[in-house]
C-alpha cells in the first residue's frame, strides 16, 4: 500500500495530483499528497505497526494541551498491512537550517520555547516503568484508529525498572558508537558496571516521564522565530526525566552552537516555568550524548549547520563525552590531556585550582560540566606556560 492508494481510500471526493517523498525517519516513509482542490496533507506509512499507531496515539495526546504545537492528525489506521498517519501540512520553514543564523535573543526565546514543551511534557506524564509508550483500549485494534486521545490512555508496555532501563538503553548505545569512541566508551562502560540499581535510584529519584527522544529544531517548523509545528513523535518512550532533558538539551542547544550558553540557560529556564529543572548527573547526561552521537544504525550524527563532515563530527562528540567524564573523574594528581580541538578553538585541559582565570586571555569553557577547562582563544597574545609533575610534553598557544 502506497500514500496515492492511501489517500484515495480516505479522501475517495478528491483528486489526487502529486506525491512528494521527504526524507524524514528512518523507520517510515513520509510524503506530501497533493490534490487539484483541496490542501496538501502528510501521509505518513509504516509496516510497523505497532510503531505508527503509538507515534498517532502521542501525536494526538500532545495535540490536546494548550500549548504544544502538533499538526492536526486527520486520520490514521491500517491498510494492507501498512499502517498509516494522515496530518494537516503546516506552514514554516525548517528550522535546523535558521537557528543558528538567528540573533542570540530569538535563539535565546527558540530554547526557552523547546525547554517549556519538554516541561509540559514532563509535567502531563508520570510513569512507574520504562519503556516502550503504546495506546490503550480495544479501539486501537480496528482498522481505523480514534483521532481523539487523552495522555491518560498512555501506557507503558512491557515495563521495565528505571535503573534496568537505564543500563541497558547506555549499553545498547554504546554498542552503536563506531572504533573512534573506544577511549570514552570504556569509560562509561566502567562506570556503568560500577553501578547498582540501588545506587541510581537512591541517589536520583528517575521520575520516568515521556521521552520525546528526538525532539529537536530539525524536527520543528518556524515563521520568523515563532515555532508552527513539532514534527516525528515516532517511537515513543517512558525514562527517567534526568536523561530525557539531558539528550533534548544536547540536540537543542550544544549541537548547533560552539558557545551554547545563553541558549542553554534559555532552555533551562524555559523548563523551569513550567517544573524544577532537575538534577543531572553526568553519567546520564553521557549516556544521552552517547545516544545521540549515532543513529539507530550506528551511523554518525552530524551537528551544526551547515552540518560537520564525519570527522568533525566525531570530534564534536567526544569533546562533549570528554567535558561529562571529567566531571565524574574522581581526584587526582595535577595531568594535562588533549582532547580533539572544536572548530576554530584551541583547547588546553588541566585540573586547576582557585586561581584559575588570574591569568588574562584565558575564559572557563561554557560548557554545563567543565567549569575547570579552560578555552585559549586564538591569537590572544598569550603564551601559555604549564608546569606539571608528569612528564608529558604540554601544548602552547600563541
Amino acid at each position: 500500500m502506497d500514500a496515492r492508494r492511501i489517500a484515495d481510500q480516505v479522501f475517495p471526493g478528491r483528486r489526487v495530483t502529486a506525491i512528494d517523498q521527504m526524507n524524514r525517519g528512518n523507520r517510515k516513509q513520509t510524503s506530501v499528497v497533493e490534490f487539484a482542490d483541496e490542501p496538501s496533507v502528510i501521509a505518513q506509512l509504516s509496516t510497523d505497526i505497532g510503531a505508527i499507531r503509538s507515534e498517532l496515539a502521542v501525536t494526538l495526546a500532545i495535540g490536546e494541551t494548550d500549548w504544544i504545537p502538533v499538526p492536526r492528525v486527520l486520520h490514521g489506521g491500517v491498510a494492507s498491512g501498512t499502517g498509516y498517519m494522515l496530518t494537516e501540512s503546516v506552514a514554516g520553514e525548517d528550522l535546523h537550517e535558521r537557528f543558528s543564523e538567528f540573533p542570540t535573543a530569538d535563539r535565546q526565546r527558540v530554547a526557552h520555547s523547546f525547554g517549556r514543551v519538554l516541561g509540559e511534557i514532563h509535567a502531563a506524564t508520570d510513569f512507574e516503568t520504562c519503556g516502550l509508550v503504546r495506546p490503550t483500549g480495544r479501539q486501537w485494534e480496528r482498522d481505523q484508529w480514534p483521532v481523539d486521545v487523552s495522555l491518560s490512555a498512555l501506557a507503558v508496555e512491557e515495563g521495565i525498572d528505571p535503573a534496568d532501563w537505564l543500563v541497558t538503553y547506555g549499553t545498547e548505545a554504546l554498542d552503536r558508537l563506531p572504533p573512534a569512541f573506544d577511549p570514552e566508551a570504556r569509560q562509561i562502560k566502567t562506570r556503568l558496571e560500577a553501578l547498582s540499581p540501588a545506587d541510581w535510584v537512591s541517589s536520583h529519584p528517575p521520575e520516568p516521564a515521556l521521552f520525546p527522544w528526538d525532539l529537536r529544531p530539525g524536527n520543528a517548523l518556524v515563521e520568523d522565530t515563532r515555532i508552527t509545528a513539532i514534527l516525528d513523535w515516532e517511537a515513543p518512550m517512558a525514562a527517567p526525566v534526568a536523561l530525557t532533558v539531558a539528550k533534548v538539551e544536547y540536540l537543542v542547544t550544544d549541537w548547533y552552537l560552539e558557545d551554547p550558553a545563553p541558549e542553554r540557560a534559555a532552555f533551562r529556564d524555559g523548563y523551569r516555568s513550567v517544573r524544577p529543572y532537575p538534577e543531572i548527573p553526568p553519567l546520564q547526561r553521557a549516556l544521552a550524548i552517547t545516544a545521540s552521537a549515532v543513529d539507530s544504525n550506528g551511523v554518525v550524527t552530524n551537528p551544526m549547520y551547515p552540518e560537520l563532515g564525519r570527522a568533525e563530527a566525531i570530534a564534536f562528540h567526544r569533546q562533549a563525552l570528554q567535558d561529562c567524564l571529567w566531571s565524574v573523574r574522581p581526584a587526582a594528581p595535577k595531568s594535562v590531556s588533549h582532547p580533539p580541538q572544536k572548530r576554530g578553538v584551541s583547547w588546553l585541559s588541566i585540573d586547576v585550582g582557585p586561581n584559575a582565570g588570574a591569568c588574562p586571555g584565558l575564559r572557563p569553557k561554557s560548557g554545563p560540566h567543565a567549569p575547570e577547562r579552560l578555552r585559549v582563544e586564538p591569537n590572544c597574545g598569550i603564551r601559555v606556560h604549564i608546569r606539571t609533575t608528569v612528564t608529558e610534553k604540554c601544548r602552547t598557544s600563541d
